[in-house]
């Protein structure tokens, strides 16, 4: 009996370079209590990854960055106010900090775009980091606006809550 695939559409960009690529898509947050959804928001995901085979068994060869729709649109501005620079820079959104593990370690994760020159040659890049693993995407100009321009789009579009209705609220008009 053959098999059907369900197809799930998602608005998503891919942008791939030799060795690693990003893709950009909405993404949401949960809140459980006692196992029950209380509520759930929109959000933004950048997820970085190499295309090459792993080389250590611990290699990182992903690193996801869950934007809120804010975060989102500045990162957007920035990838703007960085294709306008005349010199090489970079421009970096507030790092996230979580703690995991038993021992309660906190990550870092920070986030980059930036303009680069180097032996006569430039571009552009989106860079993640988390501890020692760094995932570094070279863009061309015109995938570099475009992220800007998916990104603020997104912000919009991933600005809303999902919450309980309660029976009679008042302001609901139910």
């Amino acid at each position: 009996m053959p098999q059907t695939n369900e197809l799930k559409r998602y608005r998503c960009f891919e942008i791939f370079s030799q060795s690693t690529g990003v893709e950009i898509r909405e993404a949401a947050k949960t809140h459980e209590e006692n196992g029950r959804v209380m509520e759930r928001a929109g959000r933004v995901q950048l997820r970085f990854f190499k295309l090459t085979p792993r080389t250590r068994t611990d290699e990182v060869t992903q690193i996801r960055f869950i934007c809120e729709p804010d975060e989102a649109f500045g990162l957007a501005l920035m990838i703007g106010q960085v294709a306008a620079s005349s010199a090489p820079c970079k421009e970096k959104l507030s790092p996230h900090k979580f703690t995991a593990g038993d021992r309660g370690e906190e990550t870092v994760t920070t986030l980059a775009v930036e303009k680069w020159e180097r032996g006569g040659k430039s571009g552009f890049a989106l860079t993640i980091g988390r501890g020692k693993d760094f995932i570094s995407v070279p863009v061309p100009l015109t995938k570099f606006l475009f992220a800007g321009e998916f990104l603020r789009t997104l912000a919009t579009e991933q600005c809303w809550v999902e919450r309980p209705v309660k029976q009679g609220a008042p302001g609901l008009g139910l």
